[in-house]
C-alpha cells in the first residue's frame, strides 16, 4: 500500500452503486450541490462488486410493489400504510412509512419521466421486460448522472467515516489497487445496501458486506432492528431463483437427498400439514406470524441433519411440484424457470432458505439523516421497516428516501457549515485501520495461512447455520464463537496476497462487526416476532418486547438522543442468553400474555451502565427504545393485514 493518500473534495459524497445511490445523486445535483459517487467495482454493471441489489437480475424481477400503472396505489393509501405497520408488528416507523405511502406515486412518476417503462402484473408493477438491461432503474439514472458534473469514483472501497467535533465530515477508503484515498465532504449519504455476503446463501451481489452499518456504528450513529432480516425459499439448482409457493391446489412435496418426504416428521403433533402449506401460500418470506414457520424450519433442519461432514455442506433438499397446480400467478415462477431451461412440472428443484435483505439498519429521520449530524442513510442501509415487511417496498423506499436525502444533504452543504476539510487528526484516525493492515500484516504467500476467501466462506457457513430461519441460545452462542474465531484470525493470521486484499480485509472486518450486532440483538430479544424466530422463546410477547433495540457504540458521555429517551422509553433487563426449557412448540400467531413456566438456565451477560443501557461488550450498547412510541405507537390487528403473495 502506498504512503501517498489521494484527496478529493465534494459537497456531498454518496456511497453505493444501486438505485438508492443513483436517486440520491440525482437529487443532490438537482438541488444545486456538487455530488461525488463512490462505487465498488464498475458503476452500473450488473452482478459484480458495487452493482447494488437494484442492478442484480433478481432485483429487476421485483421493482416496486403496490403501485399502479399510473403511479397510484392499487389500495387506498391509508390501507397500504395500515398493512405496512401491521406487517412490521410494531417495529416499523409510522412516520417514515407514511412518507413512503405519500411520496411513492411521485417517485414512480419521476422514474417514468426518466424513461423507465412498467408493466402492471397482479398487485405489483414490474418492468415490461426483465431481460432488457437498459430498462433498469440504475441504467437509466446512470445515463442521466453521466450528463451532469457528478464525479464518479469507481473501484473505490470506503472503509471508515471521518468524524470531527461530533459531525461526519467525509470518508476514507482504498482502491482495488491498494491505494488509500480521502474524500472531504459536507455531507455523506450511505447507500451501501445490506449484509447479504454474511451468509452462505443469498441473492445479493458481491460487495454487499454491511459496510454502511459497520462504518456508521464505529462513527457513533445508532442502528436498530438488526435482529430482523427477510429470508425465504429459493432454488439452488439447477438455477437460482425465488420459489413462490402461492395458492397451490394440491400440497407440494419436499424430499430429502434419499427421496423421502420429510415435512410431516418436523411438525408438532397439533399442527396440520395442509394448514402449514396453505399458510405458506400467502407469503414468501420466513415468518413466525403463522404456522408456515414449521415448513422453513423443516427444510433447514433436514439439510443440516443429512449434511456432508467432510464437505461441511448441507444436504440437498428437493421440491417436487409435479402434482401441484396454481390458482394464482400461473406463469411468473414457471416462466422464470422455463427461461433457465427448467420445467417445474417435471424437474425436481433443489431448494433452501436464502437471506434476502435486512429489515434493520441505521436510524434515520424524515430526511434520512442519521443520529450523527452530516451522515445520511438510504435504501437497505437505513432502518424504517419492521419485523416483517411488504415485498417491493424496499425499492420504492430507496427512491423516496434517496431523493429526500440528496435534497437535504445538498441544503446542508449549501449552508456552508461543514464545507471546510476535516483536520489531520480526524483523517488520521479514520485511516488508522488501513495503516494497521499495512504495518502489522506482512505480504505473505504462505500456504499454511488462511486466505481471506477461506475465512469469509467459513464465516458465511457458520452464520447461515446459526442465524437463518431459527435461533436459540445455543446457536447464538455458536455464532458468537465463530465470529470470535474470524476476528482473531483476521487480526493476527490472515494472508494478504494482493493489493485487492486490503479492501477484502476491510469488508470482512465489517462483516464481523455487523454479525456481532445481529447476534447481540437476537440474543437480547427473548421472544419471537416476524422474521426473528427463537425456538427457545417461540411466542411473541408484546407486554415485554414491544420496543425496538437501538444499538450504538459505547461512549463516555451518552449523546443527547440517548439522554432524552432514557428516563421514559428505556427498559433495561440485561441480555438473557439462557434457554427456555419450556415445551411450547406452537407457531407464533398472537401475543403471549401468559406466564412462562419454562426454566431459565442462562445468566445475564449484559452490564447495567446506570443510564438505561446494556453494555454487551467493550463497545456495543443496546437500548430498549420504542421508536414508534413517539409517533402514536401501534395497535395489533391480527388477521387484518392484506398480504399479497409478494409480502
Amino acid at each position: 500500500m502506498s504512503n501517498t493518500v489521494r484527496e478529493y473534495h465534494s459537497d456531498v459524497l454518496i456511497v453505493g452503486g444501486g438505485g438508492a445511490a443513483t436517486a440520491a445523486t440525482l437529487a443532490t445535483h438537482a438541488a444545486g450541490a456538487r455530488a461525488m459517487l463512490a462505487v465498488k467495482g464498475r458503476f452500473g454493471v450488473p452482478g459484480i462488486r458495487g452493482a447494488g441489489a437494484t442492478s442484480n437480475p433478481v432485483g429487476d424481477f421485483w421493482t416496486i410493489r403496490s403501485i399502479g400503472p399510473q403511479g397510484g396505489f392499487f389500495n387506498p393509501p391509508d390501507a397500504v400504510l395500515a398493512d405496512m405497520l401491521q406487517t412490521g408488528l410494531g417495529m416499523a416507523s409510522p412516520r417514515l412509512c407514511e412518507i413512503f405511502v405519500e411520496e411513492a406515486p411521485a417517485a414512480i412518476a419521476r422514474l417514468r419521466e426518466m424513461g423507465l417503462t412498467f408493466q402492471s402484473r397482479m398487485l405489483a408493477t414490474l418492468p415490461a421486460n426483465p431481460d432488457n438491461r437498459t430498462n433498469n432503474i440504475v441504467a437509466i439514472q446512470k445515463a442521466i448522472i453521466e450528463g451532469t458534473d457528478t464525479e464518479v469514483l469507481e473501484q473505490a472501497n470506503l472503509t471508515e467515516l471521518i468524524v470531527e467535533n461530533g459531525r461526519c465530515r467525509g470518508a476514507v477508503g482504498v482502491t482495488d489497487d491498494g491505494e488509500p484515498f480521502v474524500v472531504h465532504a459536507a455531507a455523506i449519504i450511505l447507500a451501501t445496501g445490506g449484509v447479504g455476503q454474511l451468509f452462505r446463501l443469498g441473492f445479493n451481489p458481491p460487495g454487499n458486506t454491511g459496510d454502511g452499518y459497520a462504518m456508521a456504528f464505529r462513527a457513533g450513529a445508532e442502528l436498530t432492528n438488526m435482529e430482523f432480516m427477510q429470508q425465504g425459499l429459493a432454488t439452488t439448482w439447477p438455477a437460482q431463483g425465488i420459489v413462490m409457493l402461492y395458492e397451490m391446489e394440491e400440497p407440494y412435496r419436499l424430499l430429502n437427498h434419499q427421496g423421502k418426504a420429510f415435512l410431516q416428521d418436523y411438525l408438532p403433533t397439533d399442527v396440520d400439514i395442509d394448514k402449514v402449506c396453505r399458510q405458506k401460500s400467502t407469503h414468501w418470506p420466513v415468518s413466525c406470524r403463522d404456522q408456515s414457520i414449521h415448513l422453513d424450519r423443516a427444510i433447514k433442519r433436514e439439510a443440516l441433519a443429512g449434511r456432508d461432514r467432510q464437505q461441511d455442506a448441507p444436504a440437498p433438499v428437493f421440491l417436487d411440484l409435479s402434482r401441484a397446480q396454481r390458482k394464482f400467478m400461473p406463469e411468473l415462477f414457471p416462466g422464470f424457470m422455463r427461461e433457465k431451461g427448467i420445467d417445474v412440472s417435471q424437474d425436481l428443484l433443489q431448494v433452501q432458505n436464502h437471506h434476502h435483505s435486512s429489515n434493520g439498519g441505521i436510524v434515520i429521520d424524515e430526511n434520512a439523516e442519521s443520529t450523527l449530524p452530516g451522515l445520511f442513510a438510504v435504501g437497505e442501509a437505513a432502518a424504517w421497516q419492521g419485523a416483517d415487511r411488504l415485498g417491493g417496498t424496499m425499492l420504492g423506499g430507496s427512491q423516496v428516501f434517496g431523493w429526500r436525502a440528496g435534497t437535504a444533504a445538498a441544503k446542508l452543504a449549501r449552508d456552508g457549515s461543514g464545507n471546510h476539510p476535516a483536520g489531520g487528526d480526524a483523517v488520521d484516525a479514520a485511516l488508522a485501520s488501513l495503516r494497521e493492515a499495512t504495518t502489522d500484516i506482512a505480504i505473505s504467500h504462505a500456504t499454511d495461512r488462511p486466505t481471506l476467501t477461506r475465512l469469509h466462506r467459513d464465516l458465511q457457513a457458520a452464520m447461515w447455520e446459526h442465524l437463518i430461519v431459527e435461533k436459540d441460545a445455543a446457536s447464538l452462542a455458536a455464532a458468537s464463537a465463530a465470529i470470535d474465531v474470524t476476528e482473531a484470525t483476521l487480526e493476527t493470521d490472515v494472508s494478504i496476497e494482493a493489493p485487492m486484499d486490503y479492501a477484502l480485509r476491510a469488508e470482512l472486518r465489517n462483516l464481523v462487526c455487523v454479525a456481532r450486532m445481529i447476534v447481540a440483538a437476537a440474543s437480547h430479544r427473548t421472544e419471537s416476532r416476524g422474521s426473528h424466530y427463537r425456538s427457545d422463546f417461540p411466542l411473541r410477547d408484546d407486554a415485554r418486547w414491544l420496543t425496538n433495540l437501538v444499538l450504538s457504540r459505547r461512549s463516555e458521555t451518552p449523546s443527547a438522543s440517548h439522554r432524552s429517551d432514557s428516563s421514559e422509553n428505556l427498559r433495561n433487563t440485561g441480555a438473557n442468553t439462557g434457554a427456555n426449557t419450556g415445551a411450547n412448540t406452537g407457531a407464533n400467531t398472537g401475543t403471549n400474555t401468559g406466564t412462562n413456566t419454562g426454566t431459565n438456565t442462562g445468566t445475564n451477560t449484559g452490564t447495567d451502565t446506570g443510564t438505561g443501557q446494556v453494555t454487551m461488550n467493550d463497545e456495543l450498547v443496546i437500548e430498549e427504545r420504542w421508536l414508534a412510541g413517539a409517533e402514536g405507537g401501534w395497535q395489533d390487528a391480527p388477521g387484518d393485514v392484506r398480504l399479497s403473495p409478494w409480502g
